[in-house]
């Protein structure tokens, strides 16, 4: 772990680089204007950069308390929650952008290809409920009017077909239970090169690269990533365990599986399998301490939470619509 020294610099440095509080502006006590992610556009107050910067301070606080100083800890979780509630005070006065029509990238802009970096508070932070109106809103808008060939085009910069960046999408809708995220891994399948790799950004027409690099090792991870959550993802407070496993790889009959997989609580292997009884989802957990909880939520099927020390669940009958 880094040096607590390290750690409180960092985190202040945050705390600090934030504009005034009460200047009454929309942009009032969000980190200052900045280039943020390349696939963003000019310099903005880019709601972005702020999620992360939550992140950061909750990330600091956690490490600072498992080096015992409980001090600074909490003074970073109040930054962090300031933080917070200066950019959900920005969300509420942005003038034209209710709930219901998603979270643009700034305060200063309408909705456009750069809202996705505002998916951020859903994944891969998890700051926001997973059914929050503004993440599905927003995935909503992205998937209505900045989709190309079942991707996520991003017209500002990168001008391309970005892998990585519909898989963020695809992430919000699985962590909300909506089944067509899959219909987005399954186009990002497809467009994949023969060796079973994707550029920074796709060109529409021909299929292959037009900006960044070949072979984007950020596209290949999120890959990774969206099929772990599939069987595996974790919640502040536990497992969810063969949420996004879609209902054709369940219909096949075959056996599925996937680990061992890290997880907060230690490494974990899953698998799923028809039986006599039923469809048995079951997992190996080597814990570092106490069992987390796990929840099972299995596709058109009422969801499962289970008791400390069980390792199975068996879901009867047929699965609903």
């Amino acid at each position: 772990m880094l040096g607590g020294d390290a750690i409180r610099k960092g985190a202040r440095w945050l705390a600090l680089k934030r504009t005034p509080r009460n200047s009454g502006l929309p942009h009032a006590g969000l980190l200052p204007a900045g280039f943020s992610a390349e696939h963003l556009g000019s310099n903005d107050y880019y709601y972005w950069d702020d999620f992360w910067g939550v992140a950061g301070l909750r990330a600091a606080a956690a490490m600072l308390a498992e080096l015992g100083e409980s001090r600074w800890q909490m003074a970073f979780l109040r930054d962090a929650e300031d933080l917070l509630e200066a950019v959900q005070r920005s969300l509420a006065r942005s003038d034209g952008t209710p709930a219901s029509r998603g979270t643009p990238a700034s305060p200063y802009r309408r909705m456009d290809a750069g809202a996705i970096g505002s998916l951020a508070a859903g994944y891969p932070l998890q700051l926001f409920p997973a059914n929050d109106p503004r993440l599905l809103a927003t995935a909503t808008f992205l998937r209505e009017n900045c989709f190309v060939r079942g991707g996520f085009f991003q017209d500002m910069i990168h001008s391309g077909i970005n892998v990585y960046l519909t898989l963020h999408v695809a992430q919000v809708l699985l962590r909300a239970g909506d089944p067509s995220w899959f219909e987005m891994l399954q186009s990002t399948a497809a467009l994949a090169s023969p060796t079973g790799q994707w550029p920074e950004a796709i060109h529409p027409q021909t299929g292959g690269g037009c900006m960044g690099d070949g072979q984007h090792v950020w596209a290949a991870a999120e890959w990774v990533m969206a099929i772990r959550h599939a069987f595996v993802r974790d919640e502040s407070d536990r497992l969810v365990l063969a949420s996004g496993l879609p209902d054709p790889w369940i219909k096949t009959g075959m056996p599925l599986s996937f680990g061992p997989a890290p997880t907060p609580w230690g490494p974990i292997t899953v698998s799923v399998q028809h039986t006599p009884q039923g469809i048995a989802v079951e997992w190996i957990g080597d814990w570092r301490g106490a069992a987390p909880l796990v929840e099972v939520r299995l596709q058109g099927f009422e969801p499962r939470l289970v008791q400390a020390g069980e390792d199975r669940v068996v879901f009867a009958g047929r699965a609903t619509p």
